[in-house]
């Protein structure tokens, strides 16, 4: 019964320090804890270890968050004098990480209050109903904004997500796959413009995406989006609709033909007119794979 109480004591004082983090943890304002065994201070209501098994779950009080049950072996908590929460969670064993996105698990985790960070090593991978087995050597979990990342990927199904599916162009202007003839040297081209610094027509199509597929774009291999030209094909025809996609500085190396720089000219167009302008700015940019370029 003793240990109980103690159980009980220090799980009440650490509610009230996750509460005053929620900037930090995503608006989670809450914990509840359950382990086999706790180490902590009762003077300053610290949990230095839990072990045996530990499972926590943290809750929001809007009611717009969903909870979020963590798992491991063990759990290690760093402090810094003077905080009245921890810096850092470090997390052993079987780590398995239910965010109402995905499900997440590796053999360790280390969470960072201050940057809202969760790091994750060993085998880590990410499952969810979009994305099956998607692996890495190392993955971060921002919990502040619901991102992440992925060094050295690997996956098993990643179907990227086209939203604007329903503004597809007129279809004398929209891209098939036949009229890419160099898929791999475009993917490559795409990728290497967004991550540099000067303006390009690479940044300008991923300024067009959904933030989830900006990520994976960048982050997956080129071989495995060889795997699934048809989802880049998609993303690619959302561009065409697009009224802004087009900027002087992006393509200010890249020579225009009299029909774009006509196109450019009006001060109106038409979704046919949008979706011509933006097939040939594409294939301006990289006619090296483009069929009759």
């Amino acid at each position: 019964m003793k240990n109980i109480y103690m159980l009980s004591f220090i799980v009440l004082i650490s509610m009230t320090a996750v509460s005053q983090t929620a900037d930090t943890m995503g608006g989670y304002t809450s914990m509840e804890i359950e382990a086999g065994h706790m180490k902590g201070n009762f003077a300053s209501g610290a949990i230095e270890e839990m072990s045996g098994g530990v499972r926590i779950r943290l809750d929001s009080e809007d009611t717009e968050v969903q909870s979020l049950p963590i798992s491991a072996n063990s759990m290690r908590f760093k402090w810094e004098e003077g905080r009245t929460t921890p810096t850092t969670i470090i997390m052993e064993g079987s780590v398995d990480v239910q965010h109402p996105d995905a499900s997440i698990t590796a053999e360790r985790a280390e969470w960072n209050f201050d940057t809202g960070q969760l790091v994750f090593s060993g085998n880590p991978e990410v499952n969810n109903d979009r994305m099956k087995g998607l692996r890495g050597e190392k993955m971060s979990l921002n919990l502040k904004t619901n991102t992440f990342e992925v060094t050295q990927v690997r996956a098993d199904q990643v179907p990227l997500q086209t939203p604007n599916a329903s503004k597809s162009p007129a279809s004398k202007d929209k891209i098939n796959v036949q009229d890419i003839t160099d898929w791999k040297q475009l993917i490559d081209a795409i990728k290497a413009q967004a991550q540099a610094d000067a303006p390009s027509p690479g940044k300008q199509i991923l300024s067009q995406m959904e933030p989830q597929n900006q990520q994976l774009l960048l982050a997956l291999d080129t071989a495995l989006l060889l795997e699934r030209k048809e989802d880049m094909l998609g993303l690619i025809n959302d561009v065409l609709p697009v009224s802004g996609f087009y900027k002087q500085e992006a393509w200010a190396d890249i020579s225009l033909s009299d029909e774009v720089q006509q196109l450019l000219s009006e001060s109106t167009l038409d979704a046919a007119g949008q979706a011509r302008l933006n097939r040939l700015l594409l294939e301006a940019a990289y006619p090296f794979a483009f069929a009759g370029r």
